[in-house]
C-alpha cells in the first residue's frame, strides 16, 4: 500500500493498471474504490498480475465504446463534457433508491458511483466504488 491508502497492479502485459483505494477507517484489505488506466510509460515498479485485461463483473474494460457501455449499464447516467477532451459517464446509486441491486445495503453504505471516461468513443480509464461516507 502506498501513502494514499491505494494498491496499484499492472496487467500482464503492462499496458494497464488497477488502483485500488481504501477510505480511511477501512478493515484490513477492504477496498472502496477501483480504478483502471492505460498504463504510462514510466515503470514504477508496481506488481504484476497474471491478468491481461481488467475487467468488470458485466465485462466492461479499457477501449470499448460509449454505446456498449450503455448496453451493459443503461441509460440512467449524466454525461459530462470535460476540456481536457473526454466524455464522462457518470452512473450513482443512492439510498434508498438501490431496490435492484441491494449493494448499498448489503455493504452498509450511502452511495455508489461508476465514472467511464472515453476519448474519441473508447473507454480510456473508469472507476467504481463506494464514496466515503
Amino acid at each position: 500500500m502506498n501513502d494514499y491508502d491505494q494498491y496499484r497492479f499492472y496487467s500482464a502485459t503492462y499496458r494497464e493498471t488497477l488502483t485500488m483505494t481504501q477510505h480511511p477507517g477501512d478493515g484490513k484489505y477492504n477496498i472502496s474504490i477501483f480504478r483502471v488506466d492505460y498504463s504510462k510509460k514510466e515503470d514504477y515498479g508496481y506488481r504484476k498480475l497474471a491478468i491481461d485485461t481488467f475487467k468488470t463483473e458485466k465485462d466492461i474494460k479499457l477501449g470499448i465504446s460509449k454505446k456498449e457501455i450503455i448496453e451493459k449499464l443503461g441509460s440512467c447516467y449524466t454525461a459530462k463534457d470535460s476540456v481536457q477532451g473526454y466524455i464522462e459517464l457518470y452512473y450513482r446509486l443512492e439510498t434508498p433508491h438501490d431496490s435492484q441491486t441491494r449493494i448499498l445495503e448489503s455493504n452498509n453504505m450511502p452511495i455508489y458511483y461508476a465514472s467511464y471516461k472515453l476519448w474519441n468513443d473508447k473507454l480510456g480509464s473508469f472507476e467504481f466504488g463506494f464514496e466515503y461516507p
